[in-house]
């Protein structure tokens, strides 16, 4: 017997790829379950502007959910990203944890660790890793060249 989702945590790092796992959260979501999208700020970035930032990445991420018809709540928290979103979901009750992997290479994970194979080990609800691809364009990509044909198009007519 399958447990029903209640809770999705979505972490994101505001890079073009969080697009599609914002988008991936979106379809999951189509279960009924309540979605958040979460960011982690690291401690030592305290830098001008950052909330500015945060409050145009998170609209943007609406904009991506509303169009699927989904709708999040959005949380920011301060630390260790792997130790924040582990702590989150924690306290969140998340039934599930959905992350993004950049696929970065082997020696760099191995000097600096990842984040998605931290949270995975040590998770006490299921998480899925989605995997950008590596070739072709993220969904910001494409909105970028659909907006930008859309122009030139009214543009020439």
């Amino acid at each position: 017997m399958q447990k029903k989702l209640k809770q999705i945590i979505c972490a994101v790092d505001f890079s073009p790829h969080s697009d599609d796992v914002v988008a991936y959260a979106a379809e999951l979501q189509q279960c009924g379950a309540e979605l958040t999208l979460l960011h982690v700020e690291p401690a030592e970035n305290d830098s001008e502007g950052l909330l500015e930032k945060q409050l145009h990445a998170f609209s943007h991420y609406s904009d991506i959910l509303a169009r699927r018809g989904s709708r999040a709540l959005f949380s920011v928290q301060h630390g260790d990203p792997a130790a924040e979103i582990l702590a989150y979901a924690k306290e969140q009750k998340a039934d599930l944890l959905l992350l993004g992997s950049h696929g970065s290479m082997a020696f760099t994970r191995l000097l600096m660790g990842s984040t998605a194979e931290t949270v995975m080990r040590r998770s006490a609800c299921p998480v899925v890793v989605y995997k950008s691809p590596e070739t072709g364009n993220t969904a910001r990509e494409r909105e970028d060249s659909a907006q930008l044909l859309s122009n030139n198009t009214k543009q020439s007519a």
